[in-house]
């Protein structure tokens, strides 16, 4: 009995030694060291969990950081591709707006903010507004110097070197996927035609790193031509005037100015057109702000534009033929009497000279044109613009055929009878007054006393001398053998021989309008002729 207490007092305190050393790696061997061994066959050192063998503090910590080594993988096991990689960036880069996608190719379209653009009528190319253009013209000047080859050169403001010469992360992808053979298929801004040369003078053109990305494709060139010529409103308006004078702006020649907002006058007068039929515009006429008529033109005074286009129509047909064009496509009507002269400052076109550049001066009506007189005027050419017939006009070439020696009145005279007072005026102006009109003068100014008996007396004796003169020289010069001529033929040389004289000063000179040409002189009489043999022809029996 005693064993069996003290036993089980062992087995208690065994208990309490277990729960003393329960946090010790070796608290089983301990336990087993005070216990009474028994011989029932098994290992005396096998303590603990009779059916687990027993295991050492540092075993199982290689399976265990296995096992989290295989969790690690599960997670990581599929790799993404640089291409995945950049799609994911391109999907987050489209939200935010930094890009709108990409070509097949994989080549970057890259995004814009918005701009807002005012409802007027303007056309300044893209979404590009009036601050843009004076942006850009700033810029010009200050890396050209002036606007003196803008237009001529047709400059558009180039991409910036970056965008048009580095390639983007899609093409570096397309160009590690797919090998050194699938570069040809990169949209790259050049060609494989292409050498060196051109490539340079291209990326000149086209890629600059001195303009902003947000102005490239402006075409500038068409731009300045279209606000100098008044198709864009912008010096009809004074604020935009004012600050294109604030950067040095060159206007241009004032004679190509249309001081009508051309483009936009055109857009009123097609919607007009559309709406009416017609383009019988009003002079009070105001574009309404109503239906179907279009909202950015509403309020526009279209009438007197109108009436302004009207009183322009020489000018535009002068210095503006695109322009007339247009307006002829949507049967514009001119009123010539409204038509403004050309120059402002010219006298006003009467019906004398509306008469010649319609008929011909007066003088050149001939009953028989003096022969060679045609040759002559084309080889010595106009005084003036070919297509005006005044600029063929020249009174020496009829000069002959109107004066006589002695006489007291000339053309002039004639002429103001006819009711060509002007004509009259303008030739006395450049040959002097007939002694026939000086003395109508004198007479008037011996009525009005504006001068003496004395010198009315004085005068008389004058033209009665000049009169008795130029009869002297006439008289001097004349032969027996020598004919008269009437104005028209000259006799004293035989007609054939004039007539050759005549082609001879045509075909010498070297004018462009000479419509002589150089031909063989035709043989005389007193050359020999080859007589050649015919062959008889027989219509009958004659025998």
């Amino acid at each position: 009995g005693y064993e069996d207490d003290e036993s089980n007092n062992g087995d208690d305190d065994d208990d309490d030694d277990d729960d003393s050393y329960s946090e010790s790696p070796f608290a089983s061997i301990g336990a087993a060291a005070t216990t009474t061994p028994s011989f029932d066959g098994r290992d005396p050192f096998f303590t603990g969990d009779q059916n687990s063998p027993p295991q050492w503090a540092f075993e199982g910590e290689d399976d265990a950081e296995m096992t989290n080594q295989e969790k690690d993988e599960t997670v990581y096991a599929t790799k993404k591709s640089f291409n995945e990689t950049l799609e994911e960036m391109a999907e987050v880069a489209q939200s935010v707006g930094i890009m709108e996608g990409w070509t097949k190719n994989k080549r970057v379209i890259k995004g814009k903010n918005q701009k807002f653009v005012p409802w007027r009528n303007d056309d300044f190319g893209g979404d590009f507004v009036f601050d843009d253009v004076v942006e850009a013209l700033k810029l010009y000047k200050e890396l050209h110097g002036n606007f003196d080859d803008i237009e001529e050169d047709g400059f558009v403001v180039p991409e910036p070197v970056g965008e048009s010469l580095s390639f983007s992360p899609f093409e570096l992808a397309a160009m590690d996927d797919d090998g050194p053979e699938e570069l040809n298929d990169i949209d790259g801004p050049w060609s494989e035609s292409e050498d060196e040369d051109e490539m340079e003078s291209k990326f000149s053109v086209v890629a600059s790193s001195d303009w902003p990305e947000h102005l490239a494709g402006m075409k500038l060139g068409q731009i300045v031509s279209r606000i100098r010529e008044g198709g864009l409103e912008v010096k009809h308006l004074p604020e935009r005037k004012a600050r294109l004078d604030e950067i040095g702006f060159d206007w241009g020649d004032p004679k190509r100015f249309v001081d009508v907002p051309f483009e936009k006058a055109m857009c009123a007068l097609y919607a007009y057109f559309m709406v009416r039929g017609d383009t019988f515009v009003k002079a009070d006429f105001v574009m309404p702000n109503e239906q179907p008529w279009p909202k950015a033109l509403a309020g526009y005074e279209l009438g007197k534009e109108v009436q302004r286009l009207r009183e322009l129509q020489n000018f535009l047909e002068a210095y503006h033929p695109v322009k007339m064009s247009l307006l002829r496509m949507v049967d514009f009507a001119f009123f010539p009497e409204l038509a403004l002269p050309l120059d402002p400052n010219a006298d006003d076109v009467n019906m004398e000279h509306l008469y010649v550049e319609t008929f011909g001066h007066p003088l050149y009506h001939l009953s028989t044109v003096p022969l060679g007189l045609p040759e002559r005027m084309m080889a010595d050419g106009p005084n003036g613009p070919p297509e005006k017939l005044s600029s063929w006009y020249n009174y020496e070439y009829v000069r002959e055929y109107y004066e006589r020696p002695g006489a007291l009145t000339d053309v002039a005279d004639w002429m103001r009878d006819i009711g060509f007072h002007q004509l009259a005026h303008e030739h006395e102006q450049e040959y002097g007054k007939s002694h026939y009109r000086q003395l109508f003068l004198l007479r008037e100014q011996l009525e009005r006393k504006e001068i003496t008996q004395e010198v009315w007396d004085r005068e008389i004796d004058r033209i009665k001398d000049e009169v008795m003169s130029e009869f002297e020289n006439w008289k001097g010069g004349y032969t027996g053998h020598q004919v008269i001529s009437d104005g028209e033929y000259d006799y004293s040389t035989d007609e054939e021989t004039y007539y050759y004289q005549t082609l001879e000063i045509g075909s010498n000179s070297g004018s462009q309008y000479s419509s002589v040409v150089n031909q063989p002189m035709m043989r005389s009489q007193s050359r020999d002729v080859i007589e050649e043999q015919v062959a008889e022809i027989s219509f009958g029996d004659d025998e």
